[in-house]
């Protein structure tokens, strides 16, 4: 992976963030489904070295498997077209707002990306170097 120019992996903080959408889903009231036999719930437990060796393993074993796909969302921002943002993380954000429910990083990536979409940031790593994002790496 890529690093940033904060030097850190840009995939560093994954596990966090994971976590993060895995309380607010359940704070929501919405059960996040197991994709391809994983259970995000599951594969986020075990504390310590070991939980966190797991983990990294496994995050750096699909990361290769899959290193050539790009999301259609980032397929999007290189045509210069909108995103599914509103109906990913923008539905989270809407759903928090009306519950009373937090959801600051969904709010920060909806924000990052609605700024590409205007033009007003470019597509690369340097967009996850922000003093925000520290408290989730």
């Amino acid at each position: 992976m890529s690093s940033g120019s904060s030097g850190r992996k840009a995939g560093s903080n994954r596990p966090a963030l994971a976590r993060l959408a895995v309380v607010g889903a359940g704070a929501l009231g919405l059960r996040v489904e197991p994709v391809s036999r994983l259970d995000l719930g599951s594969f986020l437990k075990g504390a310590g070295a070991p939980g966190r060796l797991k983990r990294h393993a496994l995050i750096r074993l699909v990361g290769f498997k899959y290193r050539r796909l790009k999301s259609s969302s980032l397929q999007s921002l290189e045509r210069g077209e909108r995103t599914e943002i509103d109906f990913l993380n923008g539905y989270i954000v809407a759903r928090g707002r009306e519950r009373g429910v937090r959801t600051p990083l969904n709010e920060f990536l909806t924000a990052r990306v609605k700024d590409i979409e205007a033009g007003r940031r470019t597509i690369g790593l340097a967009n996850f170097d922000d003093p925000f994002l520290e408290a989730y790496r």
